[in-house]
């Protein structure tokens, strides 16, 4: 494979991940309300020690947020085609 086949490649794969990991956030924040976390979310332990509820909430929300705006802008066009 030719290095810039093997760049196309990983450029996929990147977007690829970009875009799964938008659309899980989203997702997730019909559980963060059914279960309501914002309340509810303890913060976290072992691997996760340090992390609050605020913190997960910030990024379920605020982040994903910021991403659909990106990607209402254009950018799921493009994204779409490397899929």
């Amino acid at each position: 494979m030719s290095r810039e086949n093997d760049y196309i490649t990983q450029a996929r794969a990147a977007n690829r991940a970009i875009w799964e990991g938008i659309h899980v956030l989203k997702a997730l924040q019909s559980e963060w309300n059914a279960l309501d976390y914002g309340t509810t979310l303890d913060d976290g332990t072992g691997e996760n020690a340090g992390i609050t509820g605020a913190d997960v909430g910030a990024v379920v929300f605020d982040t994903c947020t910021a991403f659909e705006q990106v990607l209402a802008a254009g950018s799921a066009t493009n994204m779409a085609k490397l899929l």
